[in-house]
């Protein structure tokens, strides 16, 4: 059972001409039916009034109906880390949470993917930029974890974040080929049963990518080239294609 959860709050000195702010703890499960067990090992990501905003105006205009007449605190100038402001907004993102939680229709909106992955994407991708390879994997591999509670294994989605994982990878040049590898098996098993035909347009950078990935371990990547090469007897083009990253970023374009 999917259960979203705020569980904290922090107020946040801003950086770099940023004003401070509250950051709210959110808290996402896949607790068992029918029981009191929580899972054992939920993902934990942070976000802002902001973000909570966006999320809720988002689902108004993709999803009025659903929402209904949910409320929502209103933005103010002042006073804005006063505890009872805090609690009682936090309050109002659990009710907003809850609803996302029971719908799966606002789950997959535009506005619901964009809050659930885009703060650790934008990070992940800025640390990717700078060369900071290993960080970035953090980021994402917590990405993927949020992501994969919310939606189902081969939902595009999760695919996109899995295969974010095993890009990260590609790019370090080699440096993160062994940590990644696990990853990089679990994409190549979800894709087994994927036939959407927009998902396989990430799976040929996919293969490539693990080829890649093989050979700086020495492992054995025969299977790898006799699937692609089996794709490219199906007409797919195999050959000149984008980077993993640069597939899996325009494929998200189309969410």
């Amino acid at each position: 059972m999917l259960k979203f959860e705020i569980v904290s709050s922090r107020t946040v000195e801003g950086v770099d001409n940023e004003k401070k702010y509250v950051a709210y703890m959110l808290q996402v499960r896949q607790d068992s039916t029918g029981s009191s067990l929580f899972d054992p090992d939920p993902a934990n990501v942070e976000r802002r009034y902001t973000h909570f905003l966006d999320l809720y105006n988002g689902l108004k205009k993709e999803c009025p109906a659903l929402i209904g007449s949910l409320s929502f605190p209103r933005k103010i100038v002042v006073g804005n880390f006063e505890p009872n402001l805090i609690s009682t907004r936090g309050a109002a993102f659990q009710s907003l949470l809850d609803l996302i939680a029971s719908e799966s229709r606002l789950r997959d909106t535009s506005a619901a993917i964009a809050f659930f992955q885009d703060i650790e994407l934008k990070e992940a991708r800025k640390l990717i930029d700078e060369g900071k390879f290993d960080q970035a994997l953090s980021i994402l591999e917590t990405s993927f974890k949020l992501l994969n509670k919310v939606y189902t294994d081969r939902s595009r989605v999760v695919l996109c974040a899995l295969c974010r994982i095993v890009a990260c990878a590609g790019s370090s040049g080699g440096a993160l080929a062994g940590p990644v590898e696990k990853w990089a098996q679990l994409a190549l098993r979800r894709y087994q049963a994927v036939s959407d035909s927009d998902l396989l347009l990430i799976y040929v950078p996919l293969l490539h990518t693990c080829i890649s990935i093989w050979e700086t371990l020495g492992r054995n990547k025969s299977e790898l080239v006799q699937e692609l090469n089996g794709l490219r007897k199906k007409g797919m083009k195999v050959d000149s294609v984008p980077s993993l990253m640069d597939a899996v970023d325009d494929l998200n374009m189309t969410f």
